[in-house]
């Protein structure tokens, strides 16, 4: 249902170009609330990534080239989708019309359950690998990861300031998987900061839960 960024490079440049030129109109930019510095730095990585691709396409092109554009791909890949998780996933000023503009899913209105989650999903977060925090999401009432009418599980994540206590208003990313687990990675200038955690269940209509409570964890 998410999978909407094409995963074959031929295909990938293609659907993100699409996607920043709709983005980049004043009036999206406006109407829907964004942050124009937050569109520029990702208008930024997308030409940085079509330079590679246009290196990588070239005659004399070698293995460094395309060895380039695929990390690139890779890391672009993981910036598109946590803007779109941040802020036009949940912005209710988002049509149909935008998201096809955008090549994003438009959801079809099949409704399969009509119950909205009443619970939250614990965290387990796995601090064992140097800049990398991977967290486990667990249903102990169920045993299972779960429950039955849960179709996936929004993860919030963001720095804490120093002497702040840990509050929804600083989890300012957001991630979204129909798994029962994810892994958020960080730069090295990262490590050793205090990060906070927090999920809650979502339906396949758009139905949420609650949030459970917010985890800290300090970057590896």
């Amino acid at each position: 249902m998410y999978d909407y960024i094409p995963r074959a490079l031929a295909k990938l440049l293609t659907w993100l170009k699409n996607f920043i030129t709709y983005l980049n109109q004043n009036e999206v930019i406006s109407r829907l609330s964004l942050d124009r510095t937050r569109v520029d730095k990702l208008k930024s990585e997308i030409d940085a990534y079509a330079e590679l691709c246009t290196l990588a396409d070239a005659a004399n092109a070698g293995s460094v080239d395309r060895l380039k554009r695929r990390e690139k791909a890779e890391k672009l890949t993981k910036s598109v989708r946590n803007f779109v998780n941040t802020f036009l996933r949940y912005n209710e000023a988002m049509t149909d019309d935008d998201r096809k503009q955008l090549g994003l899913t438009v959801p079809s209105g099949k409704r399969s359950s009509g119950i909205d989650p009443d619970e939250y999903p614990e965290i387990e977060a796995n601090t064992n690998v140097l800049r990398r925090i991977v967290c486990r999401f667990l249903n102990r009432e169920h045993r299972a990861a779960k429950p039955r009418h849960v179709h996936g599980i929004e993860l919030r994540f963001g720095f804490i300031p120093e002497g702040e206590e840990p509050s929804l208003a600083h989890l300012v990313n957001s991630l979204f998987s129909t798994r029962t687990s994810m892994t958020i990675d960080f730069a090295d200038g990262e490590r050793g900061k205090l990060i906070g955690l927090c999920a809650r269940y979502e339906n396949n209509t758009g139905g949420k839960g609650p949030f459970g409570p917010i985890i800290t964890v300090y970057i590896p």
